[in-house]
C-alpha cells in the first residue's frame, strides 16, 4: 500500500481527460469508475451539478463516522459538515451554480471534520473537482484524504521495511546492507569486525506450550537483555523468527570472546515468567571474522548461521568460531540436515498436523483446516518445521517433502471420504521450489485422480514472494488446478512491497492477512487500519479473507466486527497431529 493509491491517479488523468476535450465525457463509464473508486484510500463522493450524491465509497463513512454516509439523491452540503482548525464550521463545500459563475477546475484546500461522538478533530485534506461536458458543469468530485492517517502510515511503511515491528530491532534486509557496507569499507588490513549468529534455544516450546503472545514477550525481553550486553557502536538485528545477528565493529577476536562470555551469562541467568509458568532458555553462537578479504555480506551472514547450527549440536550455551572455509561449511551441508532429511523421507519420519481455520461471520464454524508438517527425531521427539523446512528449501529437498505431504494428506482425505467426512477441506502449503516445477501441477491432478478425492475440499496456499518470483509458472499452475476445481489462498498478504500491484494478476480465492499486522492490532491503529484496508480490498475483489495469529477473544471479536470472513490461530486452536480413523494411524 502506498500514500497515493495508483487507482486514485488513474481515475483523476481521465477526469482531466474529459476536462481538456480529449475524451468524451459519455466515455467515462460510470460503473467502471465505482469499481475503481471503491478501492482507494481516500473517501470519494461524486454528485451531479447541483450537489446531489450519486455515489459515495465505503470510505466516507470511516471518516465521518456514521455507518450509513451520504446517500444517493442527498445534497452533499446537508450531509457532511467540515471546519477549520479551531473547529469553526467552513462556508459550503460545493459552490452555487449559476450563470456567470467561474468555478476553478479542482480547487484543494486543508480541513477538519469531527466523527460522530468524538469531539476531536481529524485532519483532512480536500479536494473538489468540476467536471465538464463541453461548456456545461456535469458533475463533482470530491476527494477526502484523512492526511495524520497517510503520514503515519507512510511514516509505518518506511520503518517496516528496514525493521522488525516487534523487537524494533533492524532486520535481515537492512542487516545484510550495513553488514556489505561495513565489508566494503574494509580497505585497511589493520581493520577488521566480527560476525555472531545467535540461535535461541526452546523458544518454538515456549510458542506450542504457552502461546504465540508469550513468545512475543520472551522475545522482547531476551532483546532488552542482550542489548544492555553491547556497546552503542555495534549493530543488533533480528534475522529470523528466533535468530539474531551482531556485528562487533572494530572488533579483535579476543574482543569478542569477552563479549560472547557476556552474552551467554546474562541469558544463562534469564528467567522468563508467564502466567505463572517459568521457562529457561539458552542460546547457541556462531562467530567469523570480518575482513577485507571476507565474503559478500549473504555468504558470511551464511557461514555465521552454520557456525551456529555447530554450536547447537554440540549443547546449550555452546559457542562455535569458524573461518569462512567453503570447505568445512560444505561438510557440514552433508552431514547433517541433508542427511536428516534424506532419513526422515526413507523412514517416512515426518508427520502431518492440522489447524482449524473458522468462519468468523458463521459462529465461528470450521470451514477448513491448514495441514502442517513437522518431523519425528530420531530420538522420538517432534521436530519444529522451523528447524528443517529452511535447510530443505536451501538444499533442493522442499519438492520432495511438498510430495510427500500431497501423497499423505489425499489418503488421509480418502481415509475420510471412506468414514462418511467427505465434506472436511484442507489447505496445502506449496513451496516456491515446487511452484516453479512444470511437473509439479500434473502430479497434483494425478495423485488427486489416484486417491478420488474431490477437488473442491483441496486449498493451495502459495506465499506471495514465491508467487511473485515465479509468476509465470504459478499462474499455470493456478490456472490447472482451479480448473479441476481446487482453491488457491495468498499467504502472508502485505508482507511483500508488490502485494498490490500483482494481486490483479493472480487468481485466488482468499487472501490471509499477514500476522505481523494482525496480532497487534488492538494496541496499534495503523495495524487495525492495514487490516481493515486488506480486507475492503479483497471484498471488492470478490475475494475472502483470512486473518492469522487470532490468539484473543478480544482479537477474533474485533476481526469479526471489521468484516473478516475467516481466521485461525492460537486463539482458536493450537495445531494438532491429525486423528485417526476406522482405528488407522495418522498418515
Amino acid at each position: 500500500m502506498t500514500e497515493y493509491d495508483p487507482k486514485s491517479v488513474e481515475y483523476l488523468g481521465l477526469l482531466a481527460q474529459v476536462e481538456d476535450g480529449l475524451m468524451p465525457a459519455e466515455e467515462l463509464s460510470l460503473r467502471a469508475a465505482e469499481v475503481a473508486l471503491g478501492e482507494v484510500a481516500d473517501g470519494v463522493v461524486v454528485t451531479d451539478a447541483r450537489g446531489r450524491v450519486t455515489y459515495c465509497n465505503p470510505l466516507v463513512s470511516e471518516l465521518t463516522g456514521d455507518l450509513v454516509g451520504p446517500q444517493p439523491g442527498q445534497f452533499l452540503d446537508d450531509n457532511l459538515s467540515l471546519c477549520d482548525r479551531n473547529g469553526a464550521p467552513l462556508p459550503p463545500l460545493l459552490p452555487v451554480v449559476g450563470e456567470g459563475v467561474e468555478l476553478p477546475a479542482v480547487r484543494e484546500f486543508n480541513a477538519g471534520i469531527r466523527q460522530r461522538g468524538d469531539e476531536r478533530l481529524r485532519d483532512i485534506a480536500v479536494q473538489v473537482i468540476a467536471v465538464r461536458e463541453g461548456a456545461a458543469l456535469n458533475n463533482f468530485v470530491v476527494l477526502l484524504r484523512d492526511t495524520s492517517t497517510a503520514r503515519r502510515i507512510s511514516s509505518r511503511l518506511s520503518w517496516q521495511t528496514s525493521h522488525d515491528s516487534l523487537t524494533r530491532l533492524p532486520n535481515r534486509q537492512y542487516f545484510e546492507s550495513e553488514l556489505q557496507n561495513t565489508l566494503s569499507a574494509c580497505v585497511d588490513k589493520r581493520r577488521h569486525h566480527v560476525l555472531l549468529y545467535l540461535d535461541v534455544y526452546q523458544f518454538k516450546v515456549v510458542n506450542d506450550t504457552l502461546g504465540y503472545r508469550a513468545g512475543d514477550q520472551l522475545l522482547v525481553q531476551l532483546v532488552q537483555l542482550l542489548q544492555r550486553c553491547l556497546s552503542a557502536r555495534d549493530l543488533f538485528a533480528r534475522v529470523g523468527s528466533d535468530e539474531f545477528a551482531v556485528l562487533l565493529r572494530d572488533c579483535t577476536v579476543e574482543e569478542a570472546r569477552r563479549v560472547v562470555t557476556r552474552l551467554r551469562e546474562a541469558v544463562k541467568d534469564f528467567v522468563f515468567c508467564w502466567e505463572g509458568n517459568e521457562s529457561r532458555v539458552a542460546v547457541s553462537i556462531g562467530a567469523v571474522t570480518a575482513d577485507r578479504h571476507a565474503p559478500p555480506a549473504s555468504q558470511l551472514l551464511a557461514s555465521a548461521n552454520d557456525a551456529c547450527c555447530a554450536a547447537r549440536d554440540q549443547g546449550r550455551n555452546r559457542v562455535k568460531l569458524f573461518s569462512d572455509s567453503r570447505k568445512v561449511l560444505e561438510k557440514r551441508r552433508e552431514t547433517t540436515w541433508v542427511a536428516e532429511i534424506h532419513a526422515a523421507l526413507r523412514e517416512d519420519r515426518f508427520l502431518l498436523y492440522r489447524q482449524p481455520v473458522v468462519a468468523l461471520q458463521d459462529g465461528q464454524r470450521v470451514h477448513h483446516y491448514e495441514v502442517l508438517v513437522r518431523m519425528r527425531g530420531r530420538d522420538g521427539g517432534v521436530i519444529s518445521p522451523g528447524l528443517f523446512l529452511p535447510a530443505a528449501e536451501r538444499y533442493g529437498l522442499i519438492e520432495e517433502v511438498d510430495r510427500w505431504v500431497i501423497r499423505r494428506i489425499f489418503a488421509y482425505m480418502a481415509l475420510e471420504h471412506r468414514g462418511g467426512m467427505a465434506g472436511v477441506s484442507y489447505a496445502i502449503n506449496i513451496s516456491g521450489i515446487s511452484l516453479g516445477d512444470d511437473q509439479f501441477a500434473d502430479y497434483v491432478l494425478r495423485e488427486l485422480t489416484d486417491t478420488g478425492v474431490a477437488p473442491s475440499r483441496v486449498q493451495f496456499e502459495i506465499t506471495e514472494t514465491s508467487a511473485i518470483e515465479n509468476l509465470e509458472r504459478a499462474l499455470i499452475f493456478i490456472h490447472k488446478l482451479r480448473a479441476a476445481g481446487c482453491s488457491f489462498a495468498l499467504d502472508d498478504f502485505g508482507r511483500g512491497v508488490s502485494s498490490l500491484a500483482y494481486l490483479r494478476q493472480l487468481p485466488v480465492d482468499y487472501l490471509k492477512i499477514d500476522g505481523s499486522f494482525v496480532r497487534n492490532m488492538l494496541e496499534d491503529e495503523i495495524d487495525s487500519a492495514m487490516v481493515s484496508t486488506v480486507d475492503h480490498l479483497a471484498k471488492q475483489m470478490g475475494i475472502s479473507t483470512i486473518a492469522e495469529f487470532a490468539e484473543t477473544p478480544e482479537l477474533i471479536e474485533k476481526l469479526r466486527l471489521m468484516g473478516v470472513d475467516y481466521a485461525q490461530g492460537f486463539g482458536i486452536a493450537a495445531a494438532a497431529s491429525l486423528p485417526e480413523i476406522c482405528g488407522t494411524r495418522d498418515p
